[in-house]
């Protein structure tokens, strides 16, 4: 074999090992958690939400370095899934994301957010308010406190007074209060409460239960006062 040819098998082998080199570092840029959001984004702007979910997941299983936390990456992807109409697995990612971050994140913040979003679109207001209610952080409670139902409560509690008593019922949240005096149970037929009740001598039973603008129902809260003034 002659000098020239090998050098030229030399330049041959050195220049497959080049090219196999740059197929692989372009195939590992391709395969980067930054790369594959990108792609998912682009899919999903088109429309085509379970590729988008798709790529998520890849991403999600990628060890290639990039941009996107895993908790980021599940918001997207329960993003997508809420946008293709699968709520419920929406909602687990979401729910996992606020599982694994803490308050003051801004991932556990967004999570809270999209949960909502899931659970009004869903109308699903009973399992919303469980949610907050279960979560046991009162800032997040705090901000979807209309959500949520409180038991009303009497600014005067139950007893004997000597004088009439206004009786004013105090509620949280957008809703109503509804009450009955003579121990009935009350419902929303009964009593729609406006401002004070006035009690005069005599025994009354008062009986009230809160209902939210979702339809979500307090317990029902129970004083007995007595009035003795002439």
């Amino acid at each position: 074999m002659t000098g020239k040819l090998k050098a030229a098998i030399l330049l041959f082998l050195m220049a497959v090992v080049l090219a196999a080199s740059f197929i692989a570092y372009r195939h590992k840029m391709a395969n980067t958690r930054e790369a594959l959001l990108e792609k998912a984004e682009q899919q999903a702007a088109e429309g085509s939400y379970a590729e988008a979910v798709r790529l998520i997941d890849k991403a999600l299983s990628s060890e290639e370095d990039g941009s996107g936390s895993e908790e980021a990456l599940r918001l997207k992807k329960a993003q997508y899934l809420q946008e293709s109409g699968d709520t419920e697995a929406a909602l687990s990612e979401a729910m996992h994301v606020v599982k694994n971050t803490k308050e003051g994140d801004p991932e556990f913040d967004e999570a809270w957010e999209r949960i909502v979003s899931i659970c009004t679109q869903e109308e699903e207001y009973g399992k919303l308010a469980t949610l907050l209610e279960g979560s046991g952080v009162e800032s997040i409670k705090s901000r979807y406190y209309n959500y949520l139902v409180y038991d009303p409560v009497f600014r005067d509690p139950p007893g004997t007074y000597e004088e009439i008593l206004e009786l004013y019922i105090e509620s949280q949240g957008v809703g109503a209060v509804f009450y009955t005096i003579d121990g009935s149970e009350p419902t929303e037929k009964s009593n729609l409460y406006g401002g004070p009740i006035t009690l005069r001598p005599g025994i009354y039973t008062v009986k009230a239960f809160f209902i939210n603008r979702y339809g979500l129902k307090s317990s029902t809260v129970t004083g007995t006062y007595r009035i003795t003034s002439n």
